[in-house]
Parts: structure tokens; sequence; C-alpha cells
């Protein structure tokens, strides 16, 4: 009989198991919150003779079911590493029950993976010794954003749900077309994700006003013992005031407060070194971030034809 399980209906223990380590992106706040926002269906996988699990969100990709395993920053439900041994089981006997392949993200943070399956890599970057991070540790001219920016009649508040939403979507769609990245969330993502931080402290959705205009936004989540920047972005027209500057730093202190270990600033977009160095101006370090691909179906092979197609004609 198989050790490995899979389901659409959250088992019945799965609560305790992500609250035990704070682990968000498994747990099904956040996958209701994917489910509402994007054309996805979500599989709960439990390996009994493993003794871990994960959330896998799959997103539709033309005709194709593409899985994320816990989305966006990986792991497993557990307290143990991904490794060869699992991930072979899991091909083995969940083959043709789930999507064409899952995606496996790994971060270069969270301890040594290394698979023998194809990768993506990226720059990620993160403060890793986040208990003794003080703005010492930032770069001259950051310390002197902020110190403007305190000056400044910018007021941070969290971001209000029936108010915010379409304003924050937009100063993400202006924020990734300027940088010429590829736009994966929509407006109802950020609605729901304002409405979920109101009951969950472990998300965290802030803005920066000037004149009850929004000036720019932060979205910071806890996942375990990690503090995750998801997005952020400005309104141009009050850059002089250096919001980003502002709502980082309160990011990071908050993070701090909890007793995070570590404030991860994620993947950034293939070629856009000027985001990384910012990044790193924070005290930060960057390392090699890999996100595996774990093929279960023949018709994989289909699905990187069309993917190297999509990308061929951006």
């Amino acid at each position: 009989m198989s050790s490995v399980t899979i389901s659409t209906q959250v088992p019945a223990d799965w609560a305790a198991l992500c609250a035990r380590d704070g682990l968000l992106f498994h747990g099904s706040d956040w996958t209701d919150l994917l489910e509402s926002a994007f054309n996805v269906q979500t599989q709960y996988i439990w390996d009994e003779a493993a003794g871990c699990g994960g959330a896998v969100s799959s997103f539709s990709a033309g005709p194709f079911k593409l899985g994320y395993l816990g989305f966006p920053y990986g792991g497993l439900v557990g307290g143990i590493g991904l490794n060869e041994d699992i991930l072979q089981s899991w091909r083995v006997q969940l083959c043709g029950q789930l999507p064409v392949a899952i995606r496996l993200p790994t971060s270069a943070f969270a301890g040594p993976v290394d698979l023998r399956l194809p990768y993506e890599p990226t720059q990620e970057t993160a403060i890793v010794d986040l208990p003794s991070w003080t703005l010492a540790a930032t770069s001259g001219n950051h310390r002197r954003d902020i110190k403007k920016a305190m000056r400044s009649d910018l007021e941070i508040s969290d971001a209000n749900e029936s108010r915010d939403s379409v304003e924050l979507f937009k100063l993400y769609h202006d924020t990734v077309k300027r940088h010429r990245g590829g736009l994966r969330y929509n407006e109802t993502y950020f609605r729901k994700l304002i409405e979920l931080a109101q009951s969950n402290p472990r998300i965290r959705v802030r803005v920066a006003r000037l004149d009850e205009k929004i000036a720019g936004f932060t979205v910071v989540i806890r996942h375990g013992s990690v503090a995750c920047y998801l997005h952020g972005g400005i309104d141009l027209e009050y850059r002089v005031h250096q919001p980003s500057a502002l709502l980082l730093n309160e990011a990071i202190e908050w993070a701090k407060g909890l007793g995070c270990q570590c404030f991860n600033l994620m993947s950034s977009p293939a070629g856009q070194q000027s985001l990384v160095w910012y990044k790193e101006k924070w005290g930060a370090e960057t390392r090699q971030h890999r996100t595996y691909t774990l093929a279960l179906r023949p018709s994989y092979r289909l699905f990187q034809i069309a993917e190297r197609l999509n990308r061929l004609l951006r």
C-alpha cells in the first residue's frame, strides 16, 4: 500500500501541522486566497513514511496545469527538507494524479538542497542574521533616505480592503511594467491579501500616504522564522519623499521585533542587477536560488516547448 496520499480536501490535522511551525504558505488560509484570485487547484500531499508533505497549487498555463509546492516559498510541512528519496516516492506513486510537473522553490537561505533535477537559477537576497541587524548596517545613502522620509509628512498605516486594493494593484502593475517584468498577480489577489491581513497577523500590508494619497506600499509575510518581502511599489510622483525606504525599514524592524531570524527580500527577476544591488544595500547578501522541476507526465515535454516559445515571443 502506498504511503503517499493526495487530496483536494484539507487533511484533518493539517492546520495543526502548519501552525506548529508557522508555515503560512502551506496553510488553507493562503491556498484559499490563491484559489479565489486565480484559476488554481490545491492538492495536499502527505508522505506517511517520510512524515512530511506539502500544499501544491496548480496554475493554468494554456492547456496545461503546472504545480508549485508551497507557493511562492517552497519547503515541506513536517520539519524536514526535500531529498531524492522523497521525490522519487512522489514521482512513482503520484504520477498521473498531479499536474504535468511540480516546481519546487528552494530558498538559498533555508539549508542546503542539491537535487538531481533540472532547475532555474535566480539571485535571492536576504538579511541573514536579522536579530543583530541595525540601521547602521545599511549604506549611507539608505540612512539618509530614511531620515529624509521620517522628516516628511508620510504616514504609514495598514491597507484598507475596500479603499486601497485597486490602487495597490495599479502601483504593482506600473512598477512591474517599468522594469519590463511579467505581471503575475491581479486586482482580486491584492483585495484578498488585504482582507486576509486583517485577520491573520502573519500577513502585513502597509501603505505610506501623503495628503491622503498612497505614495507606496509593502507586503511582508511571516513564514516560519522568516519574513518574506513579497511585493512593493511606489508612485513616482512621491519618490522624492522616499516612501519605499520608510516602508522597508519599518517592515524589517517589525520582523525583527517578532523574533524572525531572516528577512528574505526574495528572488529578483533576471536582468535586474540594480534591484539586487538595492537589496544588498540593506545589509543583505545574495545567493543562488534554485527552482527545481519534478516532471510527472510525458506531456511535460510539450509544456517545455510551449514555455520556451512564450519566452521568445515576450
